[in-house]
């Protein structure tokens, strides 16, 4: 069941990713916390999946990033939403109630039984 699970999730991840950074800056491990944390540990994403992600939403120009020094050695990666990113996750969103109506629609469905 995990790997049916992590499938399903990762379709998803894009527009997580675009939704809590169009609430607020945030780096790449603070992401994944940010999963983890608000699902109660049922949305785990771990870094090696999520920067892949993150990679190509800055690669489509969804987001923007800058290295922030926090610290004497310590530099961090801040991403950011560009309006561009603020379009797709409008999409996603829209894809995703409709989807989930669909899906809801389906499981909550009563079927007559048919005699053949």
């Amino acid at each position: 069941m995990a790997i049916e699970r992590n499938n399903f999730k990762m379709g998803t991840v894009e527009m997580l990713v675009l939704s809590l950074l169009n609430q607020k800056d945030l780096y790449g491990y603070e992401i994944s916390l940010l999963f983890k944390n608000i699902s109660e540990e049922n949305f785990v994403v771990p870094e090696g999946s999520l920067y892949p992600v993150l990679y190509k939403l800055e690669d489509n120009h969804y987001i923007t990033s800058k290295e922030v020094r926090t610290g004497k050695r310590r530099i961090r990666k801040y991403y950011h939403i560009e309006d561009k990113g603020k379009i797709r996750l409008e999409i996603l969103l829209s894809d995703y109630k409709l989807i989930s109506e669909a899906i809801e629609k389906i499981l909550s469905a009563e079927i007559s039984k048919t005699e053949d």
